[in-house]
Order: structure tokens, then sequence, then C-alpha cells
């Protein structure tokens, strides 16, 4: 099952209200889901990720549009359980996933 969070702008007043917590997030270019992506703990925290996407880490992303997220007990587990249904679902990974892979 996707990420069955409401999308918000990804933008760094809407970033700064997503959780200081472990999860799973996804990014999206308008409607296309181009990203999955996960915040181990330790500091890694959903709202850490998301800013080291928005400040261009990761180039691919940098074409965000929106975000969501979801937070979960073992992200390294949810987000590749999303990138199966996903592969599945599509024939291939998000496109920012399949060049980091």
């Amino acid at each position: 099952m996707p990420i069955a969070s409401p999308r918000y702008a990804f933008n760094a007043v809407m970033v700064s209200g997503a959780p200081p917590d472990p999860g799973v997030f996804a990014l999206w270019m308008h409607d296309e889901l181009i990203y999955y992506g996960r915040a181990l703990g330790d500091g890694a925290t959903i709202q850490s990720r998301l800013q080291e996407h928005l400040a261009g880490a990761h180039p691919c992303t940098a074409r965000a549009t929106h975000y969501g997220w979801e937070i979960t007990s073992n992200p390294r587990a949810r987000e590749a359980e999303l990138l199966r249904e996903y592969e599945r679902a599509h024939a291939r990974l998000p496109c920012c996933n399949a060049r980091a892979a």
C-alpha cells in the first residue's frame, strides 16, 4: 500500500512541519512519483532527510514539487516494500531510486 499521507508542497516552510521522527517519505514531481526514501533515526529524521533533498544534496530529486511521509518503526523494511509495490505496478523503480541503485 502506498504512503497514505497527504501531499505537501515541497518548500522550506512546509518541510519545517515534517515530523522529526524515523520513517519513510515520497517525493513527487507534479503527479509523478520520483523517489521513495527513508529516515532511519539516530539523527536522521523525516524532516532532516527532506531538508537534505530540498537543499539539493541529491540532484535528481531537485525537481520535486510535493512530498508525503509515513512514520514507521522499521523504515528500511517499509521503503523496500514501497519500492517492490511500485516496481510491480510500473515495471520499473521511481526514476530517482533507479539512479541511486
